[in-house]
C-alpha cells in the first residue's frame, strides 16, 4: 500500500460517483459523494471497499480501517496521503 496506489483508486471512484451517491444518510446531505473504506493489516496486503461498511465488504479481512469521505472536488492525493499515514500510524502503533 502506497500513497500513489490509493490515489489511483480515489481517481478512479471518484469518476463514478453518480448524481445520487451520498456519504452519509443525512437528509440535508445534498453533495454527490462516495464513501471509500481502506483497510490493511501489515500495510502490504490491502483492500478497499465503497459505500456502507457496517455488515460486510472487502475490508473485513484486515484489522486496520481508514474512512474517506470521496467528493467530486476531493484531492485524492490529499486524501491518500492522509489515509496511509493514518493507517501506518495505525501499524506502528502494535
Amino acid at each position: 500500500m502506497n500513497i500513489k496506489e490509493i490515489k489511483n483508486l480515489l481517481i478512479d471512484l471518484k469518476q463514478n460517483i453518480c448524481d445520487d451517491y451520498r456519504c452519509s444518510d443525512d437528509p440535508d446531505d445534498g453533495v454527490p459523494g462516495m464513501v471509500v473504506t481502506i483497510a490493511t493489516k501489515d500495510g502490504n496486503e490491502w483492500g478497499y471497499q465503497t459505500g456502507d461498511n457496517s455488515y460486510s465488504g472487502a475490508c473485513y479481512f484486515y484489522p486496520k480501517w481508514s474512512v474517506i469521505y470521496l467528493y467530486r472536488d476531493s484531492n485524492c492525493l490529499e486524501l491518500a496521503r492522509d489515509t496511509v499515514n493514518e493507517l501506518r500510524d495505525m501499524i506502528a502503533s502494535d
